[in-house]
């Protein structure tokens, strides 16, 4: 070597670093071989893996093999781009497009184990040479294989033998892992018969193995022209993208691969578009982009992972890719609401198109807004979708829930919005729920008093407790009653009846100031008593009195009368002075049969909500 001449060494462990670092993992050892494999022009490929008594792996193919010559000028090469040589870019008899370009991939073998045997036959040809780890770390940068057999004549048909030895791998073999894992590699298992085996077991790899365990639900061709036709590239994208009815299990296959000349150069990603992450969880596929092997730069980088998203031709192709996933995310979702519905309508559900049809044009966008994310959320399946559905559409006539509606789904992300109308629809279920159990009480003390009237009952402490004890039967507003035995005794004082008829006597006077402020007085005739002018002036006295004489002294400003009786008087002055103390809401008149009424009517909400949490 003259001293003018400038020499390139390399170090024996760049050996190591290429082979160790870049091809740790099993599958992509073995997705080398297969790419080897499929370069020579093989039709079979088997890999066997074997455990006993020691740990190995024995890739063989039907391909065209190596002379003597070309294993030194072609495999032990390391770097050599065989594309670059005689332009060549297809295989000379299948014409397959060539995969292997860098000439690293010789070198993965051991990132997985320290010695390997290498038997290839070509035109009848055999050569046979190992080469080890240990022994190339410790040459001098050239480093000469253990050669087992060479140029000897054999009867065998061509092909080549990898046998892999010394493997550092401690745990068992995974056939169906690296089945699968080989499977997602690469695309071209229609062209090449790939057969594993262990301890019996076989397994044929296919390109549809990645899939077989999704339960596809839609799917998207390309090329296709839904998408941006202004890239220049997008006639040659080919695949298909897949979305399965439940989320991936799988998480290396959330995304999009993408492959040249039917292998990975990209793992599954996506490729920087800000989407939905619900969508990122449903969302797997592969797209062929074999004409970035045509870009001026190389943009495959060697451990084909990712592509090298640095010049303008591969941001081109980056973006292009952002507004494919955009368009599917909005499509995906566009579907899985249409078949929901759909689904919810076969279900016995609301024909929700239909419902929507019906109102007006500005409240059919606010319809849209509430339950298209009810619909499109994965996560909340049919059954649920309906329920919570049902809620809106049963409420949606209300103003007040349309108002709160509208502001909610101004303001939460679409995501959210189901979440809150569900505990909307909860709350509402369980005030129903309460509503029933205390309607059923109710519809029972109602029926009660019914009966009481009916038979004309004139025991007296009967509709005195029983009024007591249900005191909203007189006015809704009194839930409970605390009877003021004080001023019910100061009354009987103050106005005797001895002097009346029997059938004119009150029963009794009920007195209470539960509500605070006022004392409500209660006076009970018996049911078949007519309330004349008489009495209801009566009432009033004991008002005027009442107020004047205690209301000073004692927690209550004001009293209100009723008087309770069978019916009322049809005298004409009787009519007006009623009317008169009912609008001051100084007395008030009622019948039994009102108090019944009035109850039942007031009472139809709970009776309504007992039917329909029975009913359902």
């Amino acid at each position: 070597m003259s001293e003018s001449e400038l020499v390139l060494k390399y170090d024996p462990l760049t050996i190591k670093h290429l082979g160790v670092s870049l091809y740790s993992q099993l599958p992509s050892v073995l997705s080398e071989l297969v790419s080897n494999a499929y370069d020579a022009d093989a039709d079979n490929v088997s890999i066997n893996l074997v455990e006993i008594p020691n740990k190995e792996i024995i890739v063989t193919d039907d391909g065209e093999g190596m002379n003597f010559d070309e294993l030194n000028e072609k495999y032990l090469l390391i770097g050599r781009n065989r594309r670059l040589q005689n332009n060549a870019q297809k295989t000379v008899k299948k014409k397959r497009p060539i995969i292997g370009k860098k000439g690293l991939g010789k070198l993965s073998v051991f990132g997985v184990c320290k010695e390997v045997e290498i038997k290839t036959i070509k035109d009848g040809v055999l050569n046979h040479f190992s080469m080890d780890l240990d022994k190339i770390e410790k040459s001098k940068g050239v480093y000469y294989p253990t050669i087992i057999k060479k140029n000897e004549v054999t009867e065998e048909d061509s092909g080549t033998v990898i046998h892999l030895k010394k493997i550092k791998r401690k745990t068992p073999f995974d056939i169906d892992s690296i089945s699968n894992s080989l499977s997602k590699k690469f695309t071209i298992f229609d062209q090449m018969n790939t057969l594993i085996s262990m301890n019996g077991q076989n397994t044929s790899i296919t390109n549809e193995m990645k899939f077989e365990s999704l339960d596809i639900e839609f799917e998207w061709s390309f090329p296709s022209k839904d998408y941006d036709t202004e890239y220049q590239h997008w006639e040659k994208i080919k695949g298909k993208i897949i979305t399965p009815s439940t989320p991936l299990k799988d998480t290396q296959m959330k995304g999009i691969y993408l492959t040249s000349r039917g292998k990975i150069v990209n793992e599954a990603e996506f490729y920087d578009a800000r989407d939905n992450d619900q969508f990122h969880t449903y969302v797997t596929g592969y797209l062929t982009v074999d004409f970035i092997d045509d870009f001026a730069e190389d943009i495959i980088s060697t451990d084909r992972h990712s592509l090298i998203w640095e010049n303008d031709e591969a941001i081109a192709l980056k973006k292009y890719l952002q507004v494919i996933i955009r368009k599917i995310n909005n499509d995906w979702g566009k579907k899985r609401a249409q078949k929901k519905a759909e689904k919810i309508k076969e279900n016995g559900g609301h024909d929700i198109q239909t419902w929507k049809s019906g109102l007006p044009t500005y409240e059919q966008k606010l319809a849209d807004q509430i339950i298209n994310p009810i619909l499109k959320d994965p996560s909340i399946d049919t059954e649920q979708s309906s329920s919570i559905i049902n809620g809106v559409i049963d409420q949606f006539d209300n103003k007040a829930f349309k108002g709160y509606a509208s502001e909610l789904a101004e303001t939460l992300p679409p995501e959210e919005l189901p979440k809150i109308l569900q505990l909307m629809n909860d709350w509402k279920i369980t005030e129903i729920r309460e509503l029933s159990a205390l309607a059923e009480a109710r519809i029972s003390v109602i029926n009660k008093f019914e009966q009481l009237l009916d038979n004309n009952t004139k025991e007296v402490p009967t509709l005195h407790n029983f009024l007591k004890k249900f005191s909203w039967l007189l006015d809704p507003r009194i839930l409970e009653f605390d009877d003021e035995v004080k001023y019910s005794e100061i009354l009987k004082k103050s106005y005797p009846e001895e002097n009346l008829e029997e059938k004119d006597r009150r029963i009794d006077f009920l007195c209470s100031n539960a509500l605070g402020g006022i004392l409500y007085v209660i006076e009970i005739k018996r049911s078949n008593y007519s309330v004349d002018l008489k009495a209801i002036e009566q009432a009033y006295a004991y008002k005027s009195f009442l107020e004047e004489k205690y209301s000073t002294q004692s927690s209550f400003s004001n009293v209100v009368c009723f008087v309770i009786g069978g019916s009322k008087s049809s005298d004409h002055v009787f009519k007006s002075k009623e009317k008169t103390y009912t609008r001051t809401g100084e007395v008030f008149v009622k019948t039994y049969t009102e108090l019944l009424e009035q109850s039942k009517k007031y009472h139809s909400e709970f009776i309504e909500a007992h039917r329909f949490f029975n009913k359902s």
